[in-house]
């Protein structure tokens, strides 16, 4: 009897000290906000993190932003925390059933004197599972965790692919507020001399008219851009994950965005798009874990065993007893759960082709469509090498008098036009590779362990 109450106090206590105690984390918006508002590009955590990917130090071009997403971006955080929740499920899958212990004492009142009323009824009841349910449990809640990583990778690269389209557009907005910088002075002065040639009655004040309506418009054009280099700022700063004022002091740098080579050919674009795409590595992990799953229900056709071994101290006579229970399977074999694992399978086989094809023909469209910014970027580049021959010609000609300084102006104007087209062209050019990239998610550029979980800053 001792032996017994002392293998019970040693099983409470080894139970009670295996639990986790509950630990409070509350979330305080004025405190996340404050966080927010004070990352900056030169925190220490960030410079460490680069400096573990080879980027300790330089301009802040397209792979050092990235990175910095990579670390700031509170998108990718979402990704990482589901992954680490998958990964927890697979503590929980792999878990072994626990035993369960039963005391039932009786109370006999008719005991004859001399003898203890009480009888005293212990039981253990074993569990197990059969048909390999644990090991089917593991294996769903494995893949469970590689849908999860991959998701953590998508996020990723979306995160590199909106700070690569956030740069390029503050790359375009920037060029094209300088153009009209330089425009709106030659349209001035040209303005100023078409008033000249009205004051001397040589011209229409018609003309006039619509040399300063030409000239308003540059300026209202102007201010326009100027406003979207302000908005393409905070573009850049909310896909990087910092506020606007972090990207203050910061020297960015275009290099590389528009450099990267044509791609091979469609062939080799849509077997990079299978090969990268995390979505689709994704989707074909939730077909494995759907497959996992049918196992699983095909398992739980045939019932669990329980052994229940009990000691009964029956009015001072000990009494042991040995006893089996499983679930008889008369009723149903589990047919519905099977139905329905079967059904998910199918889903999920339709998910993956009805992906696919919609990234394949992505794929195709951004080869077109990056062919076609290509070669309206040639045929710009030599209408403006033509118009720079003009302006060279009037220019001589001028000098030699046989042409105004309205003519040169005018021709300056006209290549100032085209030149708004180049750089229209160009940054064209950008979205289409950027759309390229995103469509085959290539290149990769990060280590593994960039996109699984990293140290984060404390919300302190």
């Amino acid at each position: 009897m001792f032996l017994l109450r002392f293998t019970l106090g040693l099983f409470t206590v080894a139970t009670l000290a295996g639990c986790v105690s509950y630990s409070p984390q509350p979330l305080v918006s004025e405190t996340t906000r404050a966080y927010l508002e004070g990352r900056r590009l030169t925190d220490e955590g960030l410079g460490r993190f680069l400096a573990a990917h080879g980027q300790a130090g330089g301009e802040w071009e397209l792979s050092r932003l990235t990175l910095a997403a990579l670390y700031f971006n509170p998108t990718l955080e979402v990704a990482r925390a589901q992954l680490r929740e998958a990964e927890a499920g697979m503590k929980t899958a792999e878990a072994r059933p626990n035993p369960t212990f039963s005391f039932a004492p009786t109370y006999h009142r008719d005991t004859p004197g001399g003898m203890t009323p009480w009888i005293l009824g212990y039981a253990l009841a074993l569990p197990i599972e059969t048909a390999g349910k644990r090991t089917h449990r593991t294996r769903e809640a494995g893949y469970r965790a590689e849908v999860a990583h991959l998701r953590v990778a998508e996020s990723a690269w979306a995160v590199r692919s909106a700070v690569r389209h956030a740069l390029v557009g503050l790359q375009s907005a920037e060029a094209a507020a300088e153009l009209w910088r330089t425009q709106v002075p030659l349209l001035a002065d040209s303005a100023g001399l078409v008033d000249a040639q009205v004051n001397a009655g040589d011209v229409s004040p018609l003309l006039a008219a619509q040399a300063r309506i030409a000239l308003h418009r540059a300026e209202l054009a102007g201010r326009e851009s100027d406003r979207a280099v302000v908005a393409a700022r905070i573009g850049l700063a909310e896909a990087v994950g910092v506020s606007v004022g972090a990207l203050a002091d910061v020297r960015l740098s275009y290099r590389g965005l528009l450099d990267a080579p044509a791609p091979a050919g469609t062939d080799q674009t849509r077997l990079w798009a299978v090969q990268n795409r995390a979505d689709l590595l994704a989707e074909l992990a939730a077909y494995a874990v759907a497959e996992v799953a049918l196992q699983g229900e095909v398992a739980r056709q045939y019932p669990d065993v329980s052994f229940k071994p009990g000691y009964d101290l029956d009015q001072g006579a000990g009494k042991w007893s040995l006893g089996v229970s499983f679930t008889l399977p008369i009723l149903n074999q589990n047919q519905g759960p099977i139905a329905v694992a079967k059904a998910r399978r199918e889903v999920a086989a339709a998910r993956f082709v009805a992906l696919q094809s919609r990234v394949l023909a992505e794929v195709d469209r951004a080869v077109a469509d990056y062919a076609s910014a290509a070669g309206d970027l040639e045929t710009i580049k030599a209408l403006r090498e033509s118009l720079e021959r003009q302006v060279a010609t009037v220019k001589a000609q001028q000098s030699a008098g046989d042409a105004s300084r309205l003519d040169l102006v005018r021709a300056q104007v006209e290549l100032a036009d085209l030149m708004r087209l180049d750089v229209e062209a160009r940054m064209r050019v950008g979205r289409t590779l950027s759309a390229l990239e995103d469509a085959v998610q290539r290149p990769l550029a990060w280590p593994d362990a960039a996109l699984r979980a990293t140290p984060r800053p404390t919300l302190e």
